[in-house]
């Protein structure tokens, strides 16, 4: 628990930037034992910046949005040469 608490520390000296994943830790996993133990979170908002939400996802969430983008790669938005710099 003492290294969760280091951890912590320093995930909260990261910088939230919209897209960044930010691993965090589930502060109320004891009441429920079944659930996981950190989650990645991702501020995200509709394509023409409005509607900014938070998305908690698992590790297997991630994995599974990551294999159905690899399946479908016609279905990808392409990143222009500046975005791309930019990030």
């Amino acid at each position: 628990m003492e290294d969760e608490s280091k951890d912590a520390l320093k995930i909260h000296k990261v910088r939230v930037v919209a897209g960044r994943l930010i691993p965090v830790y589930n502060k109320k996993r004891e009441a429920f034992s079944t659930a996981k133990r950190q989650y990645q979170a991702v501020w995200v908002e509709d394509y023409d910046g409005g509607n900014e939400r938070c998305l908690l996802l698992t590790e297997h969430e991630l994995e599974r949005a990551e294999y159905r983008a690899r399946q479908n790669p016609e279905d990808l938005p392409k990143k222009g040469f500046i975005a791309d710099l930019l990030d």
